[in-house]
């Protein structure tokens, strides 16, 4: 007996196949039909869930790209506005001769300097008058990213980074601006067959760009455009109803909707600036085609529903499959290079990461000045530059790397490199420098910066972001490819953030400690009073000055320490006074960077009068490169200071360039010479220098402090110089208010 003979005979009788009580075949048909349904219900509800995931995603890495490069963009005002405060710059001319060339590099068309009346100039060349909501960009305080408008001296719709600064006492607003369209180069999702695609609109629901063109037109709102579009029921102007409200929330969402008889997906994503959001748009026709052809086959021929369903099912599992990796190639693919992008290497950086544990490099390089490239080539020839260049960067890399476009023209690489990395990154500059792109040969020039990754570096954020550190240490320099994040970068970056991080709390703790250093007149070697300093006492040791004071007057924290420093000055004048009977003079530094605001001097007064201190018995030190800054109405704040009935004395002077013709007009008490003019070495080579400040300070009628005296050869010297006041180790080291006090009572 064979075995389809077998089969036959276990199976049921020929005379009974045909006989089944109508009630089971219809029980069967409602199984059957139950089963389809709830099977096309389950099919629909994953495909629909798999489509909700993926367009988060896409909707989620579009942001978060437009985030990077806003925040990269912002940086860039943020460090010109900086370089202008702190006075680099005479006119606004040299501001622009100095950032023109940086304008490419960050995706900028121009610089626009304007005054509050809306007047000013551009650094191509332009003259503009009377701009219109000039006060929009004054009222800021940090920099502002404004809506797209139109430009005033092009064609083009225009994003404006602002910010606004003082500039020879004058307020003034710095615009940076960037062509609309630049932003749409991120956005540009196209999805679904070219269905698909982006919008960027505020929280309004105005639409900024359009990516696909669903819109015609300028001011266009997308919730009325949906509500116009959408089929006329209440449960879908109730979702468009729900995102709008959510995004004026400031929520994100994802939903489903019917528009002219077909379903969208649709996902709104929040970006972090001016409450802008990016909503991606993916049409679902085929899908719904296919769940209505399978149901009406699974209802209609009962016979044949487990072919159907199998069928089916293999239809939409393959369906999936390739819609999934079509959009697995939008989420993790660059189109240009066909490397992957961003998202990509962040995730399978991350992955090699873990699978190796030695002798790992990660590099990003970028082409300097690639705009330039695209103003004389255009787009279509740079892409095949860029891809050229990703073509030769994995030729020159080790076999097992991951290389990824990342951004515009910025790649990065991860790979593992047993021998001298200087040897390849010199290889990566020559090989892919040197391009061939159609029949044109293209030379690039490169910066790469470098990071060998620690066994303890988890972080692929934080790994990536050191490599962007060295790359810009590069920018500017002549020559120069590569630089290889460092010690000495580790260690700076690690002790300004572990400064920075602990700053304010040690400002609240009282961890900053004034001391004193005595001043005697030269004559009577009599205390005439001393000079307050800070000291950061941290865990019982005590931080020198030169660890914190220049991290804290870029990171203007100096203007909160400086106020600090003057109250506790002030309170221990007031405990001298009181107990003692005792009113030295008491010298304090005024940092450059409270000049910014030219009534500052306000909250000195404030703090002086509240401990009831005689202005005169304060002197207030200003170094020599603040006095004579020319971007700062220098003048004017001292004949404030002055008014006031404080004294003033000019510190470190003869280090600077200070004229006579620009000294003579202010109202200067006093100059300190720098203790450099007192060294032991150099006493006979100064004294003609200081002979000469000597001189100087007579015809001003101003009374001179040598510091740093240490010795009874620097005492002599100064004394035979008839300078006026001593300083230095010679008579005391700085000392705490305590010792100072015994010092006192024995000098006064």
């Amino acid at each position: 007996m064979n075995k389809k003979s077998e089969m036959n005979n276990i199976g049921y009788p020929e005379s009974k196949r045909y006989h089944l009580n109508i009630k089971w075949i219809l029980t069967i048909f409602v199984v059957i039909l139950i089963v389809s349904l709830i099977y096309v219900r389950y099919i629909k509800q994953l495909t629909y869930n798999n489509i909700y995931n993926n367009i988060t995603e896409l909707s989620e890495q579009t942001a978060t790209q437009l985030n990077l490069a806003i925040t990269e963009q912002k940086k860039f005002v943020e460090i010109m506005v900086d370089s202008i405060n702190r006075g680099y710059f005479k006119t606004t001319d040299d501001i622009f001769d100095r950032y023109k060339g940086d304008l490419e590099d960050y995706n900028f068309t121009r610089l626009v300097i304007l005054d509050e009346e809306g007047n000013g100039t551009t650094s191509d060349g332009y003259t503009v008058k009377n701009y219109e909501n000039i006060q929009e960009f004054f009222t800021q305080e940090d920099v502002y990213l404004s809506e797209n408008r139109p430009s005033t001296v092009s064609d083009n719709e225009v994003n404006i980074y602002s910010k606004k600064f003082k500039f020879k006492g004058q307020n003034r607003v710095i615009f940076a601006t960037i062509n609309t369209e630049d932003y749409k180069e991120i956005l540009l999702r196209r999805l679904f067959n070219g269905k698909g695609g982006t919008f960027l609109i505020n929280n309004q629901g105005d639409i900024l760009i359009d990516s696909f063109g669903y819109t015609k037109g300028n001011n266009v709102n997308l919730h009325n455009a949906l509500r116009k579009e959408c089929d006329s029921k209440d449960r879908e102007i109730d979702k468009i109803n729900n995102m709008e409200k959510n995004i004026n929330e400031l929520k994100v969402g994802t939903f489903d909707i019917r528009l002219n008889n077909n379903t969208y997906f649709m996902h709104y994503e929040k970006v972090n600036v001016n409450n802008w959001y990016v909503v991606t748009v993916a049409p679902d026709t085929t899908i719904a085609r296919e769940l209505l052809i399978f149901m009406a086959i699974s209802l209609g021929v009962c016979f044949f529903i487990n072919f159907i369903i199998i069928s089916i099912s293999l239809y939409i599992d393959i369906s999936n499959q390739k819609k999934n990796r079509k959009l697995y190639r939008v989420a993790y693919i660059d189109p240009v290079t066909e490397l992957g992008n961003e998202a990509y290497f962040r995730e399978n950086a991350a992955i090699y990461l873990q699978n190796h544990s030695k002798n790992r490099y990660i590099i990003t390089l970028d082409v300097n000045k690639f705009k330039a490239f695209n103003n004389i080539y255009g787009y279509e020839f740079c892409n095949n530059i860029l891809k050229a260049l990703g073509k030769k960067l994995i030729e020159t890399l080790p076999e097992d790397s991951i290389t990824c476009r990342i951004s515009n023209d910025v790649f990065a690489s991860i790979f593992v490199y047993e021998k001298d990395i200087r040897k390849l990154l010199d290889k990566i500059s020559s090989n892919v420098s040197s391009l061939i792109v159609g029949d044109t040969p293209i030379y690039v020039n490169l910066s790469i910066g470098a990071y060998k990754i620690n066994s303890n570096d988890k972080d692929i954020n934080k790994i990536l972001n050191k490599s962007y550190i060295a790359r810009s240490r590069i920018k500017g320099l002549y020559n120069e490819n590569y630089y290889i994040f460092d010690e000495v970068l580790e260690s700076n970056l690690t002790e300004e953030q572990k400064i920075e991080s602990c700053m304010e709390n040690a400002l609240k703790n009282g961890e900053f400690k004034v001391i004193y250093q005595p001043k005697v007149f030269v004559e009577t070697e009599k205390l005439r009073g001393a000079e307050a300093l800070v000291r950061w006492q941290k865990d019982g040791k005590m931080i020198p000055p030169s660890k914190f004071i220049p991290l804290f007057e870029r990171n203007k924290f100096i203007i909160k320490l400086d106020l600090y420093i003057f109250e506790q000055a002030c309170k221990d004048m007031a405990r001298w006074k009181k107990e003692y009977n005792y009113e030295p003079n008491i010298s304090i530094n005024v940092s450059k960077e409270h000049f910014v605001n030219e009534n500052f001097i306000e909250e000195y007064v404030k703090i002086s009068d509240k401990y009831n201190i005689k202005r005169s018995q304060i002197d207030l030190e200003i170094t020599e490169s603040a006095a004579i800054d020319e971007n700062i109405d220098t003048l004017k704040i001292l004949n404030n200071i002055k008014e006031k009935g404080y004294t003033i004395s000019i510190d470190d002077f003869g280090t600077g360039y200070s004229s006579l013709s620009m000294l003579q007009n202010m109202p200067i008490d006093l100059i300190k010479i720098d203790k450099v003019f007192v060294d032991k070495a150099d006493l006979n080579s100064n004294r003609n220098i200081i002979n000469y400040i000597m001189l100087l300070a007579k015809r001003l009628d101003v009374k001179t402090i040598v510091e740093g005296v240490e010795t009874k050869e620097q005492v002599d010297f100064v004394k035979k110089l008839k300078c006026d006041i001593i300083q230095g180790y010679y008579y005391s080291k700085p000392i705490s208010r305590e010792d100072f006090e015994e010092y006192f009572n024995k000098k006064k």
